[in-house]
């Protein structure tokens, strides 16, 4: 990564002179990213660094590993002999090869029986169908070392994987700012995986509507705990995945990132690939930019350093790329994989099934008349359900709705009530007309309070260069007689999910990343066909700098300056005050907060969309706040935390249950007594959440 092929074939000893250069380079620019703000801690943060890494990252390698295999078994079905030669090879066999790993994870946790003798089976069985390749692929990884070179686009990639990586190791909840400290890792990618691993097995919760998505990407986190041998809870009530100094935890960030690093390879092989099929292969510079937009964009590295889901999409529609393009294959081989891995993409995160796949589907098209596309069609529709079948079958049965709570006027409310649904269905739209909707792609919002809802579209800050080079690339292809139609087809690519994200979501700059990769691909193709070797040459360098000033900006900004929060070797940060005040075994209520991840079982919450535990109470006495205490007590509740910073939001934002009117509410905390403990916000000296004990004497 940190460096890039030559064209000689031969051996030589440049490639080792131009490793030990770049981890000279990488060892500089991490000592420095670690010692942003508290310079003391710089030592302490390497250390903590190191050993997340010796101790966590072997979970997500292995599992790589054995997607790796499966893919390339299940690609040995085919056994096209032109397609071992593939420079892409690789990319399309970890793609489908992931899809079904994901699969097998996904399965066997809804099933009951996913544990550490079925993991370690599965992944050892996709590990041993590499091994051939050991014997066979030795002395091309030999001389491919011995071409690499330093240039400046893989030092840029290079130090943007740093980033990726040194974040990961962070603490989950600490970065960054545009995620809220990755509220939705502590709230449903990691909160769901700990409570399956608590429970046995990967199933729906009504009190966590998240757990009705399709959850591959958080089954395969499931996996890798189960990889490591943890432990349903810890010895004091813990989560399994706080175990080993948080080994199963730490690792699913790292997954993320190694997906990031695995996206940069990818897109620059694909990127070729297009080149050498399409455009003779008239400028390699084209895969260096690509790569240095991939690890250096500020929006990859967020989503490549948390537990979340968006780099399964980013990796496997990457995939989906590199198998559209490839006259190698058939038509139907093409579109059978497709299927599969855009499917794959659709079960890590569900809408990709308009944020990716019109995009795969206009490109595979295009190879093929018209009257030709009822088969590719009809082979990606079946096989793409075919992958998300299992999260369908799941749905129905839990909820009587295989996309809840999606469609529910068709298909049914499940458990919940239309004000639910109509709460849900408000909080993830957008309201106003297309022009409005058009102008939020490319214009900041006005009315937002945050940077967040600010820049809502390609003009969000932690979108770098991808928007500038993307449309300045797509303007060059379309301007020359020779690339106008690849620069057609690769706009209507990008036209068709940027309409599915103005009409289909609520419009957040991040639900943008799965459209990213082919506008990279697009603008750096156009780029580096311009005329001027020395214009192209200054447009990467130029591109490679910038990105990695922002990056390094962005990221240098978090947390007031002091971004990285490492976790040293026995060091337990997730000891929250309540597991310090109640006493084992005592129910803790969380009424507002629904990120329960590092607090100790039992513990009851709810997100802000599910019934809340409280309506309960109210509904019985509703004109007798005292009585809820009582009604509380009933149900075994012990301690009530409450979220003052949350209710106060949800009130604002109008999503606070009809039930629950606030003067009541905070009449009713009143009567609870003095808190048994207060958190304060640091800045302005206020409580955020207090913590209340109700159970009688």
């Amino acid at each position: 990564m940190p460096v890039m092929d030559a064209p000689d074939a031969k051996k030589s000893p440049q490639g080792s002179r131009a490793l030990l250069l770049s981890a000279l380079i990488g060892g500089v620019f991490c000592a420095c990213m670690l010692a942003l703000g508290d310079g003391s801690q710089t030592i302490s943060r390497a250390i903590g660094a190191i050993y997340v890494l010796l101790n966590s990252a072997w979970l997500p390698a292995v599992y790589l590993l054995g997607s790796l295999g499966l893919g390339r078994g299940c690609c040995s079905i085919w056994n096209a002999k032109p397609a071992d030669r593939l420079p892409t090879r690789w990319i399309i066999e970890l793609g489908l090869g992931f899809t079904l790993m994901l699969s097998c994870s996904h399965a066997l946790g809804v099933l009951g029986w996913l544990n550490p003798m079925t993991a370690w089976s599965v992944t050892s069985f996709g590990i041993a169908l590499l091994i051939p390749e050991l014997f066979t692929r030795g002395k091309s990884i030999d001389r491919a070392l011995g071409r690499l070179r330093l240039t400046i686009p893989g030092i840029a990639c290079m130090l943007g994987c740093t980033v990726a990586v040194l974040a990961a190791t962070s603490l989950p909840g600490t970065l960054w700012e545009s995620e809220f400290g990755g509220y939705d890792a502590l709230s449903y990618h990691l909160e769901l995986p700990r409570e399956w691993l608590e429970g046995g097995r990967i199933e729906t919760y009504q009190h966590n509507v998240y757990s009705f998505l399709p959850g591959y990407i958080e089954a395969s986190y499931l996996h890798m705990a189960h990889l490591a041998n943890a432990p349903a809870q810890t010895d004091n009530g813990l989560s399994g995945f706080l175990s080993n100094d948080a080994r199963a935890l730490m690792a699913s960030q790292l997954l993320s990132a190694m997906l990031l690093i695995v996206s940069v390879l990818a897109i620059g092989g694909v990127v070729d690939r297009v080149s050498a099929l399409y455009l003779h292969g008239e400028h390699r510079a084209s895969s260096s930019i690509a790569r240095v937009l991939v690890a250096c964009t500020p929006w990859f590295v967020v989503v490549g350093s948390l537990a979340y889901n968006e780099l399964g999409v980013v990796f496997l529609a990457i995939a989906a790329y590199g198998v559209v393009i490839e006259r190698t294959y058939s038509i139907s081989t093409r579109s059978i994989l497709a299927g599969l891995i855009v499917g794959g993409a659709c079960s890590c995160k569900p809408t990709a099934i308009f944020l990716l796949a019109p995009s795969v589907g206009v490109i595979l098209l295009a190879a093929i008349p018209p009257r030709q596309w009822y088969k590719p069609i009809a082979l990606c529709t079946i096989f793409g359900l075919l992958t998300i079948a299992p999260w369908l079958a799941r749905n129905h049965i839990a909820a009587g709705n295989m996309v809840f709570p999606q469609l529910h006027a068709l298909l049914g409310d499940g458990h919940w009530t239309d004000a639910q649904h109509a709460l849900y269905s408000s909080a993830h739209r957008f309201e106003g007309s297309l022009l409005d909707r058009a102008l939020m792609l490319v214009l900041p919002d006005s009315t937002g309070t945050h940077h967040v809802s600010q820049f809502r579209g390609w003009t969000n800050l932690q979108w770098g260069m991808v928007p500038i080079v993307g449309l300045v690339g797509l303007g060059l292809l379309l301007s020359r007689i020779r690339t106008h139609r690849l620069g057609f087809l690769l706009a209507i690519a990008c036209l068709l999910p940027m309409l599915g994200w103005m009409m289909l979501t609520h419009l957040q700059s991040r639900f943008l990343i799965p459209i990213a990769p082919v506008l990279i691909g697009a603008g750096a193709l156009g780029i580096t066909h311009l005329k001027s070797c020395m214009t192209r040459r200054g447009v990467t360098i130029g591109v490679s700098a910038l990105s990695v000033s922002a990056l390094v900006y962005i990221t240098g900004s978090q947390v007031g300056g002091n971004p990285f929060v490492m976790l040293a070797p026995g060091q337990e940060p997730w000891t929250d005050a309540i597991n310090t005040i109640a006493e084992p075994g005592e129910t803790v209520y969380l009424l507002g907060d629904a990120s329960p991840l590092y607090r100790r079982s039992p513990i009851v919450y709810n997100t802000v969309y599910d019934h809340w535990l409280i309506e309960d109470a109210i509904a019985l006495n509703p004109e007798k706040p005292e009585q809820w205490t009582a009604w509380l007590i009933d149900q075994g509740i012990d301690v009530i935390v409450v979220s003052f910073s949350e209710i106060d939001r949800f009130a604002h934002s109008g999503w606070l249950p009809d039930s629950i009117d606030p003067e009541p509410f905070h009449e009713w905390i009143d009567t609870l007594g003095e808190p048994i403990y207060v958190w304060v916000h640091p800045q302005t000296n206020t409580a955020n959440s207090a913590a209340f004990r109700i159970t009688h004497d």
